[in-house]
C-alpha cells in the first residue's frame, strides 16, 4: 500500500493532491454550468467536483477551482443553470473548457444555442437532456496559506427540466439508459454508462 500524507504532497507539488483525488473519486458527474455577468455576457463551463447535497431543500454542490468567470458571475447575480452531459453534447461541453477572455461568451463563440429559462435570468443550453435552474444558497471560500484556492457553491434548484426522452412521467423517474450520462475520470478521460445491475437493500 502506497501512502501519501498531505504534508508530503505539499512539499512536492500541491497539484499532486488534485491528481490523486480526480483519479480516485471516479466516475464523477459533470455540471455544465451557464452563468451570466451583470452586463449580460453568458458564460458556460464544465465542473466535475459536483454532487447532490440535499433533497429538502433541493441542493447540489459544485466546487469551482480558482477565481473563474463562473464564480464571479454567481457571486454577482446569484443565478445559474446546471446542464447534464450526454453523448450528444459532450463535444460542445469540452469546447467550453477553453480559457476565453472575460468579455467573450462561450455560447456565442462556439455557436451553442440557448433559450430563456423559467425561473432564472440565465439562459439554458437547448441541447441538454436534463437542466437544473438554480440560485446560490451558500458560498464557502476554501483557503490555503491565506489564499482562496477553491469556491464551494451550494445551489438550490428552482426548476427541474427533463426532455421527454429521458423522463418517464408515468413512473416519475429518469431513464438512465436513455439519458446516457457522460462521467469525468482524470486527465482527458471520460466514461459512458456501463452495465447496469440491481442489489436489494437489506431490511
Amino acid at each position: 500500500m502506497k501512502n501519501f500524507t498531505t504534508d508530503e504532497l505539499n512539499r512536492l507539488n500541491p497539484y499532486l493532491a488534485y491528481k490523486l483525488l480526480s483519479g480516485s473519486v471516479i466516475p464523477r458527474p459533470i455540471a455544465w454550468v451557464t452563468t451570466q455577468s451583470p452586463d449580460g455576457i453568458v458564460n458556460a463551463a464544465p465542473f466535475s467536483f459536483f454532487n447532490v447535497v440535499s433533497s429538502q431543500p433541493p441542493l447540489v454542490s459544485i466546487s469551482m477551482l480558482g477565481q473563474k468567470d463562473s464564480v464571479n458571475n454567481l457571486l454577482a447575480t446569484k443565478e445559474a443553470v446546471i446542464h447534464f452531459v450526454s453523448p450528444d453534447n459532450v463535444e460542445a461541453m469540452n469546447m467550453t473548457a477553453a480559457s476565453l477572455p472575460r468579455q467573450m461568451s462561450e455560447t456565442d463563440t462556439f455557436g451553442i444555442p440557448t433559450e430563456p429559462s423559467r425561473t432564472v435570468s440565465v439562459p439554458s443550453i437547448i441541447d441538454a437532456p436534463i437542466r437544473f435552474e438554480a440560485k446560490l444558497f451558500k458560498h464557502i471560500p476554501i483557503e490555503s496559506n491565506g489564499y482562496v484556492v477553491s469556491n464551494l457553491m451550494l445551489l438550490e434548484i428552482t426548476n427541474f427540466a427533463f426532455s421527454g426522452a429521458v423522463f418517464d412521467a408515468e413512473k416519475f423517474y429518469v431513464k438512465p439508459d436513455a439519458f446516457q450520462p457522460i462521467a469525468r475520470l482524470a486527465g482527458n478521460t471520460y466514461a459512458e454508462l456501463g452495465d447496469l445491475f440491481e442489489l436489494e437493500r437489506p431490511q
